[in-house]
């Protein structure tokens, strides 16, 4: 790591001589009063105030994270060079700092960053120690003068505003009333949204309700900007583009500073996937060809409904996932087939259109079906409608796995018991808490969910904000297009 040559005047050839030249691009801080200096040989080391990325100049690239007193030394001519430590969260780092208590700011921020993430409504703190060398600037060599004690190191990361509770699309789809409809609402899938800060969205290509719009043009609306009656008071936050150009992706601001977001019509598509990156700052629209749900008819439920379903989770690719609860209550046979709509068997998808292969714990069937061959169970199921293939996995165990018991994906006593009548997974006496928490299948996080109760999803955040003894999972959609849990 090489400071700019500006940093490094003040360091080569001093023996700790304490210097009072100013950078000039430095901008003073001033939030919170310094503690009280901590020992460091015969000189001290204390705290600075809040650093607030924000208040940071674009173009400095170093930053004062702490005031020093220069220790005393007796070595002649030599090269001074001091490091600090900083302690986080299970994570440390090392870095190199002038005798102004200065670093690379770019190093800086990695480290903070990749603590804490990128909240910046939170005051982070770390424990720091200031280590003092002497060398003879010849050899690599280094011999320890002093440490200091430990004392804080406090910051706030700069991040654009996101708002928790989703935004808004308005514009020509419904013909700029700009008002809070339910119909147009982004969301995460779950958890801190500094964490997770990509919102997304599928509209459904209603050829009447858009008639005549051969290009889209939209904004989003932060969730908080919306007056009571669900007008809109604040048009300052909304998401712009940030080009006045025609695309399907691109970059926004976060001020209502650049013009409508602008997408062609695709006479072809059935659904828009909305994707938008919050702290990128990035979004992506995708016309979809395929349906966001398949599915499963069957000898479980007498094959008189289809109430099962896969969901569409990548829809460049048609690829479906989801769980399937497969039996045979009537001795007919543990077999089934899908439809794109459900109740229509002129939609049907059977082991004959499967030209890619059935793999995994299903088989061919008898005639046209399929066949769940590892027995009565349930299943984690991939079906790709691009490549007409299908995967299964059959589920021997479903736990519950969190910071109470170490992240043990294979913790017997936290297992889950299937419930054939309601359809789920459920566990009494259950151990988690609000320091984290998910479910893992298999003993393996191979297949494991996370994220919102309400919606969880696969590899998903950790569980932090609901606890309770007595965990429902329900994995089929059966009841809901969502994979979802309750808690008490």
């Amino acid at each position: 790591m090489k400071l700019k040559s500006y940093l490094l005047l003040g360091i080569a050839a001093i023996a700790f001589a304490a210097c009072n030249e100013d950078i000039d691009d430095w901008k003073q801080q001033a939030t919170n009063e310094p503690t009280q200096a901590v020992s460091f040989g015969g000189g001290s080391v204390a705290e600075v105030a809040l650093i607030d990325f924000a208040t940071i100049p674009v173009d400095q690239d170093s930053v004062k994270i702490c005031d020093i007193t220069a220790p005393t030394s007796s070595y002649k001519e030599t090269e001074s060079k001091y490091e600090i430590t900083l302690t986080a969260n299970g994570k440390e780092v090392t870095l190199d700092m002038d005798n102004e208590g200065r670093v690379l700011y770019s190093d800086f921020k990695q480290f903070v960053e990749g603590t804490f993430g990128k909240n910046p409504n939170n005051t982070n703190v770390m424990d720091a120690i200031v280590t003092a060398y002497t060398g003879d600037g010849k050899t690599a060599v280094k011999n320890v003068l002093t440490t200091s004690g430990t004392f804080n190191v406090k910051t706030k990361v700069q991040a654009p505003f996101i708002d928790p509770n989703g935004y808004y699309i308005v514009g020509n789809i419904d013909g700029w009333k700009c008002k809070k409809i339910d119909e147009y609402h982004l969301v995460n899938n779950g958890g801190d949204v500094y964490e997770n800060p990509v919102f997304t969205f599928t509209m459904e290509n209603d050829a009447t309700k858009f008639e005549g719009i051969t290009t889209f043009e939209i904004k989003l609306i932060p969730a908080s900007a919306f007056n009571e009656d669900g007008s809109i008071g604040n048009w300052g936050i909304a998401l712009a583009s940030a080009k006045d150009e025609v695309a399907y992706k691109g970059n926004f601001t976060w001020d209502n500073t650049g013009g409508n977001i602008k997408f062609a019509a695709d006479a072809n598509a059935k659904f828009y996937n909305f994707t938008f990156d919050l702290l990128a700052g990035t979004y992506e629209i995708t016309p979809l060809s395929f349906d966001p749900f398949i599915f499963f008819i069957g000898a479980t439920d007498g094959w008189s409904k289809a109430e099962q379903r896969l969901a569409l989770t990548d829809q460049n690719n048609g690829i479906y996932t989801g769980y399937l609860y497969c039996a045979d209550p009537n001795n007919w046979g543990n077999e089934f087939k899908f439809q794109k709509v459900a109740g229509d068997w002129g939609t049907e998808i059977n082991s004959g259109h499967l030209t890619g292969g059935i793999t995994g714990d299903f088989t061919a069937g008898g005639g046209s079906n399929i066949k769940a061959a590892a027995g009565e169970g349930v299943y984690y199921v991939t079906l790709n409608m691009k490549n007409m293939s299908l995967n299964a996995v059959r589920i021997t165990n479903m736990n519950l796995v969190g910071d109470f018991n170490g992240w043990n994906q294979a913790d017997d006593a936290q297992q889950m018991t299937w419930n054939a009548t309601d359809f789920c997974f459920e566990k009494t006496g259950a151990g988690v808490t609000s320091n984290g928490w998910k479910f893992t299948a298999n003993n393996s996080w191979d297949i494991n969910l996370g994220g919102d109760v309400n919606d969880l999803t696969a590899g998903g955040s950790d569980i932090k904000t609901v606890v309770g003894t007595t965990i429902k999972l329900y994995p089929t959609r059966k009841t809901s297009d969502k994979i979802y849990c309750t808690v008490e």
